[in-house]
């Protein structure tokens, strides 16, 4: 018999990828996606020049019973492609992944996701977990123990994307850690004031994983790349510390959330003095990281709509089981 088709959605996001990874990772999704029908967007977030040269592969693309859509978006911000997909892009499916534009995902992890979320009736969302790099065997082994929800890999039940729209949640423009943020209001089950924080509502499926080509690479591309992670990191902790101040400590509405993260931060700032100077004092880098999300941001192409330049059906030939 033939297998059945479920409709999944997929959103790759891309910013400074290459034209090669980028295709890896579509070819991927593509490939776990095998026998279901499904509509893959990728966006491309603030990069004219990779978007114009993933048409030329997009077009020739010829693998699975999907619909591709290629994004252009010109805010140069992960948080704004994340809200736009949301609101402007996502149509109603059964299920929603959302893949970072550099990841291959194993051929069986989506699947292994939508089973784990059948699984889990009070999930709203899953999560895979990392195998390749330096930190991952220590990440993998706190989802495991702890939950939590990982930006290269995770989905989020249709229940959930509804949700998301009914209540008005959007990411704060310029976050860094945007993924923990969406498990968080997740946790809440949308709702902080009404609702407790759940890890069980983020499903950990350890089987689910994907693969990075160079991750491990010491180059001295890595390098400098691991001297401004230090800095996102640091502006990450805010954004923590922030975040938990709104959801869990005041219990504001998820809708509430400052327009971007610059506002975030300070509201926190105000709220928290003491313990802001406490880990001051003991981060510097987050004084910095403080200071420095404080100058002013130039968001007006955040009002510019995701400009669609590539739509079509790719043909598939369809699998049997025995």
């Amino acid at each position: 018999m033939t297998t059945t088709l479920i409709s999944w959605s997929i959103a790759i996001f891309a910013a400074r990828e290459t034209t090669d990874t980028l295709a890896r990772c579509v070819r991927a999704a593509l490939a776990a996606s095998i026998g279901r029908q499904l509509v893959i967007d990728v966006l491309i977030n603030g990069n004219a020049e990779l978007a114009e040269k993933f048409l030329a592969i997009a077009r020739n693309l010829d693998c699975g019973e999907a619909k591709l859509r290629v994004w252009s978006i010109s805010e140069p911000d992960k948080a704004h492609t994340w809200n736009e997909y949301v609101y402007r892009i996502w149509e109603p499916e059964s299920i929603t992944f959302f893949i970072d534009g550099y990841a291959q995902v194993r051929t069986d992890a989506l699947s292994a996701m939508e089973r784990r979320l059948a699984m889990t009736p009070d999930a709203l969302g899953a999560t895979g977990v990392p195998t390749c790099g330096r930190s991952a065997t220590a990440i993998r082994e706190q989802m495991k123990r702890k939950g939590g929800i990982h930006g290269n890999l995770f989905a989020i039940s249709a229940e959930g994307m509804r949700g998301i729209r009914r209540v008005g949640f959007k990411l704060p423009l310029g976050i860094y850690r945007t993924d923990p943020l969406i498990g968080s209001v997740l946790m809440f089950r949308l709702d902080p004031a009404n609702n407790t924080w759940d890890p069980r509502r983020i499903a950990v499926e350890p089987t689910a994983t994907w693969h990075v080509d160079g991750i491990e690479d010491i180059t001295w591309g890595n390098v400098k790349a691991h001297f401004k992670r230090m800095l996102r990191q640091a502006q990450g902790e805010l954004e923590n510390r922030a975040a938990r101040e709104h959801l869990a400590v005041q219990q504001l509405p998820s809708n509430q959330l400052p327009l971007t993260v610059a506002d975030l931060i300070a509201q926190w700032l105000t709220a928290q003095p003491v313990q802001a100077r406490s880990l001051f004092l003991k981060r510097p880098l987050c004084y910095y990281a403080a200071w420095k999300v404080r100058v002013l941001r130039n968001w007006s192409r955040a009002n510019y709509p995701p400009e669609l330049l590539y739509s079509a059906k790719i043909t598939m030939k369809t699998t049997a089981v025995s």
